[in-house]
């Protein structure tokens, strides 16, 4: 009888069975002319997230045509899921066209009032069940949204995941500066994937808190990062084009903007 159950277990849980090979990238700014030069990239992976501020341009004030346009091109490179940016607030009333067109959810864990983004997203990848929560955190243009509001990462996620579906991998995609991300990793030791966006990083390595690891594809299509997680380990590879061309200085916008302030 106890090695017939053995037998079962064998059988449903095969040892070393399992992988999954995330492709994720953050702070798109609408870079649409750019994604063909990260396609091949992201169709290695079995999974592909954003990290936020995907729709709004550094450089001009993006329209819904554009932003819209932006999301249902991501849904043609298999994006699964994407966090809410703080440049994504600043198009105003027409997010929530934008949010209803993706062909994805956008998440907003800790977000509450009455945009349509999810709390939490469940999908099952290679026979896995991935639970991922996307969090936001402050530096948000609340002027043009009174109706929102930003609650604490931390016992907003506690709450979730106390009654969250069963699952196998418990992935965060975060919105904010790499020391808030520190703070909820290292309250969630169980994490087995933070996804950063907001400080424009090029991670070349994960920023280990604990187990968690915390990673970052920079900025514009410029890279996408690639993560394979097995039952064997953690791999991390930080991946440039060489078909994408240069990245636009942010200096002379910058200078731009000053010289209208200063007139």
């Amino acid at each position: 009888m106890v090695r017939a159950f053995a037998l079962l277990l064998i059988l449903a849980f095969p040892a070393g069975a399992w992988e999954l090979t995330v492709a994720f990238t953050g702070d798109l700014h609408a870079a649409r002319a750019r994604l063909a030069g990260i396609a091949p990239i992201l169709s290695q992976a079995d999974l592909v997230l954003d990290a936020g501020d995907t729709w709004e341009d550094l450089y001009r004030l993006t329209g819904l045509p554009q932003a819209v346009e932006m999301a249902r091109a991501m849904g043609e490179l298999g994006y699964a899921a994407m966090v809410l940016g703080n440049h994504e607030l600043y198009l105003g009333p027409a997010l929530r066209e934008v949010i209803a067109a993706a062909p994805f959810p956008v998440l907003a864990t800790n977000l509450a009032g009455d945009l349509p983004t999810e709390e939490y997203l469940l999908l099952e990848v290679n026979g896995l069940r991935v639970l991922i929560l996307g969090f936001l955190w402050e530096e948000y243009p609340w002027s043009l949204w009174p109706g929102l509001r930003m609650l604490d990462p931390r016992p907003v996620a506690r709450e979730i995941l106390s009654h969250a579906p069963p699952h196998d991998l418990l992935i965060f995609l975060g919105h904010m500066h790499l020391e808030r991300a520190r703070r909820i990793a290292r309250a969630f030791p169980e994490c087995d994937l933070f996804i950063l966006g907001h400080d424009h990083l090029w991670l070349s390595e994960p920023v280990w808190m604990g187990d968690v690891p915390i990673v970052e594809a920079g900025h514009r299509a410029g890279a996408v990062g690639l993560v394979t997680l097995s039952e064997t380990g953690f791999s991390y590879r930080l991946v440039r084009s060489s078909q994408l061309a240069p990245l636009p200085s942010f200096l002379l916008p910058a200078l731009v903007a000053l010289a209208f302030l200063l007139r």
